[in-house]
């Protein structure tokens, strides 16, 4: 018994100097994994995949799509590089997101999206 708290308290000392810390998963991390997980496309309207999401899923041709949420952090669960462009109707400057790959922070709004290469 005198042994288990010696343990609890260095714990607890080491926790508060912070030479140990604690953090558990975030929410935007898991529903990041969990889009990328289900093969879609998604788009977060804010950086570090808060705030309105939108996702494309495997019903989603490839073709252009504009988002309903502009967004500035992405995710792109298929299995092939997505074209994210500034303006609707795939126009305006973009930036490619390769296979299973996401970015907490886009450069611009993003406002939609096309498959680029199989």
């Amino acid at each position: 018994m005198k042994r288990t708290l010696s343990v609890a308290s260095t714990a607890t000392a080491l926790l508060l100097t912070g030479l140990i810390t604690a953090s558990p998963a975030s929410a935007s991390d898991a529903d990041r994994k969990s889009c990328i997980n289900a093969g879609s496309v998604c788009v977060w309207q804010n950086s570090n995949y808060s705030g309105s999401r939108f996702a494309a899923g495997g019903s989603w041709g490839g073709t252009c799509a504009n988002s309903f949420t502009y967004g500035h952090s992405v995710a792109n669960g298929w299995p092939a590089t997505i074209r994210f462009y500034s303006k609707d109707g795939c126009s305006g400057s973009y930036f490619d997101i390769r296979a299973h790959d996401y970015s907490s922070s886009t450069p611009f709004a993003v406002h939609s999206f096309k498959l680029l290469s199989s």
